[in-house]
């Protein structure tokens, strides 16, 4: 017996050491003099686990088992044998029965923990992690995993303070800082994320997933060259790992090198064709250099490889506003789609508007935007949120960004409450909403960038309202109604959208324009000699062979005259190269075309002053850029067709009393656009006389506005 005991002894020593070859050597030796040694049989089938070899680690342990059923270690050894072989179920038994003979036992309710993961049975994952948590002080590896399967489930506030847990008890645990990095990047707090990032990456200067997490950390605090580094040094550590390439494509993409960011996600597929996320973002990049079909092409791709991809889809029916021919009827459809899809598993569980009664106090309304900020959406419904409180209106502001200018700060003041929710989830913000309670829910983006339809598929709120940042139906059957006007919705055409319509006096929106002392008229340039100037400074997206025609045709017309194309696109050299081949295949000569890119606002505005008459692309129309060009005197060639997104040019023009401007057909859009360049004096007149009829009349007339839509919302609440 001294002898097995010494050789036991011996082998343990070796096992422990990392000698497994000798250690399984003197367990075979004690098993040869005592086949019936348990402990003998469990350690040598660990070194077999330990080798790889789970299936045999199986075969020893159970023998163990059988010898004395009332070891602890032995089940939970097994369960972990079962789960390397993909034995889920035999594994989370085998763990439990360890739990069973030693409740304190620990390290049986990680493992058993783990096992449940994989089943994907998440929350009781999370209870075994908490309980092994609870059981061993300074557990750093349990409370890591119990904050993986908690952030999993969405439950991202508790995954944090698991996180910090872990690292309470272990602060050099790399995994720990990598994975609370990227967390609080989701939860849209770059700033922390980047701290715990670059405490990971002192650790480990080559962890790749770290380094791609705070290439966009880095990215959303606007460090964009330190991004493009980190982002780098990802790809050179791991550049097999396509999240690298991806992080690498979005840095590029935000700085406008559009050609780079898909040189990016191409290299991302070659690794991992599979990939949704790269063909998605490579659609978006397409879409960017105005290239329709491929970025069609692409989104159908992502949903083929996953279906559940709402934002694509959202994508997918947002880019056929920009198709040419495009009819109300197949917007509607495109949108409804979306919500067969990803807004009826909601229904059920809407909202149900309350008894109906005498109202006590302000109507309550929320707004929920991730524009609440020098962008066309927030500047199109800032006066009017200002004015609303006047109208016993209690507003609510739902922010979905993480920025702030002086346009936020604006907002803020107007609201009542103002609540940052960027880094919650659908589920998460629909929960806020509902307790909150407002009786009237405000949708400033739609299917945009930064839009949550989500949330709105889940009608946190009784009354739900589209309004000011996008430019179709949302195709929601949980949305009740959709601010308009009749310019952009004329009569009869309610049918072809989702939402009730709800038509404003004047436009749907009120502008909110820029300093006037900081950008002073100036008058046409062709007065001064030089040849006339057309101009355009929409998203390469809503140019295509008809728009070119026509562009060529005036040019054409208009001897000597020059094409000035401003879009953020355009600082792209692969971006403008392509562009100079299509303007030439549609027969303008590109020695008559400056392409300018991204500038600050007011420069922008400045080019805008810079042409003499504007042209408007079809069928989607300008928006932003047709005010930012009257604002600054400058007539907008228009031709509206029947969608929303077409009648935005004609919608500004006619109520500002702009003539002359809206065409019935491209020969008529060519006609008018020669028209405007042969009457200089009357460019003169529009330069003296447009701002000042913008800046007195409907167009930013925020009060006005408050009071038509604070009636028509109220209107909503009331019993039908």
């Amino acid at each position: 017996m001294a002898t097995i005991q010494e050789a036991m002894a011996a082998a343990v020593a070796h096992h422990q050491a990392g000698r497994l070859g000798e250690a399984a050597a003197l367990y075979h030796a004690v098993l040869d003099a005592l086949p019936g040694h348990a402990d003998a049989a469990h350690l040598l089938g660990v070194v077999h686990l330990q080798s790889g070899q789970p299936e045999r680690a199986v075969t020893l342990i159970r023998s163990a088992i059988q010898h004395n059923h009332r070891v602890a270690d032995y089940h939970d050894n097994l369960g972990s044998a079962l789960k390397a072989l993909g034995r889920l179920e035999e594994a989370v038994a085998a763990h439990r029965q360890a739990v069973r003979l030693r409740p304190e036992f620990a390290q049986a309710l990680y493992n058993l923990g783990n096992a449940l993961e994989a089943q994907g049975r998440l929350e009781e994952a999370a209870t075994a992690f908490r309980q092994a948590a609870a059981r061993r002080p300074g557990y750093a590896r349990a409370r890591f995993n119990l904050g993986n399967v908690l952030a999993a489930l969405g439950r991202r506030a508790e995954a944090d303070d698991a996180y910090r847990a872990a690292l309470a008890d272990d602060p050099t645990f790399v995994e720990a800082h990598a994975n609370r990095g990227a967390l609080l990047l989701a939860l849209e707090r770059p700033r922390e994320a980047a701290a715990d990032l670059a405490r990971a990456l002192a650790l480990r200067p080559e962890h790749a997933p770290a380094l791609s997490n705070l290439a966009a950390a880095r990215l959303a605090l606007g460090d964009r060259d330190g991004a493009e580094l980190a982002a780098r040094h990802a790809v050179a550590a791991r550049p097999d790992l396509a999240d690298c390439l991806l992080r690498l494509g979005e840095v590029r993409q935000r700085a406008d090198r559009l050609g780079a960011a898909a040189d990016a996600y191409r290299t991302a597929l070659a690794w991992n064709p599979a990939l949704a996320e790269a063909q998605a973002n490579l659609a978006l990049v397409r879409q960017g250099q105005g290239l329709l079909d491929a970025a069609e092409v692409g989104n159908r791709r992502a949903l083929a490889l996953d279906p559940a991809l709402a934002d694509v889809r959202s994508n997918l029916a947002y880019l056929l506003l920009f198709r040419p021919g495009v009819t109300a009827a197949a917007v509607l459809e495109a949108h409804r789609d979306w919500d067969r899809v990803h807004g009826a598993p909601h229904r059920g569980r809407w909202v149900k508007p309350g008894k109906a009664g005498t109202r006590k106090g302000p109507l309550t309304v929320a707004i929920l935007s991730g524009d609440f900020r020098r962008h066309p959406a927030g500047l199109f419904a800032l006066r009017t949120v200002e004015a609303l409180p006047g109208h016993d209106i209690r507003l609510l502001l739902y922010a979905n960004q993480s920025e702030s200018d002086d346009v936020t700060a604006r907002f803020s003041r107007a609201a009542a409450q103002w609540t940052p929710v960027a880094g919650l989830t659908d589920a998460e913000l629909a929960a806020r909403i509902r307790h909150d309670r407002p009786e009237v829910l405000i949708d400033l983006a739609g299917h945009n960038a930064r839009g949550r339809p989500g949330v709105f598929a889940r009608k946190p709120a009784p009354v739900q309202v589209a309004w000011s940042g996008y430019m179709a139906t949302t195709g929601l059957a949980a949305m009740d109604a959709l601010v308009a006007d009749r310019h952009h919705v004329p009569a009869g055409m309610e049918a072809f959208y989702a939402e009730r319509v709800l038509r404003m006096p004047d436009a749907f929106i009120a502008y909110d324009p820029p300093d006037v002392e900081e950008l002073p008229l100036t008058p046409p340039p062709c007065l001064s000699g030089g040849p006339v100037t057309f101009g355009s400074f929409n998203i390469l997206t809503k140019l295509n062979d008809g728009v070119l025609a026509a562009w060529a045709a005036i040019l054409g017309r208009v001897p000597g005259s020059r094409l000035l194309m401003k879009t953020k696109a355009l600082s792209c050299p692969d971006t403008a190269a392509l562009w100079r081949g299509r303007l030439a295949a549609a027969g303008i000569d590109t020695g008559r075309v400056t392409m300018v890119g991204a500038t600050g606002s007011l420069d922008h505005m400045r080019w805008c002053a810079s042409v003499d008459v504007a042209l408007d692309p079809f069928p989607f129309s300008g928006s932003t850029t047709t005010l930012e060009t009257m604002w600054m005197g400058v007539p907008v060639v228009t031709l509206p067709g029947e969608t929303f997104s077409s009648r935005h040019s004609l919608a500004f023009l006619t109520v500002a009393g702009v003539e002359g401007c809206i065409a019935a057909d491209p020969a008529d859009y060519v006609e008018r656009a020669v028209a405007w360049a042969n009457d200089p004096q009357g460019l003169a007149e529009l330069r003296r006389s447009l701002r000042t009829r913008m800046a007195a009349g409907p167009l930013c007339d925020g009060g006005k506005l408050a009071a038509a839509l604070a009636g028509e919302l109220r209107a909503l609440t009331l019993p039908h």
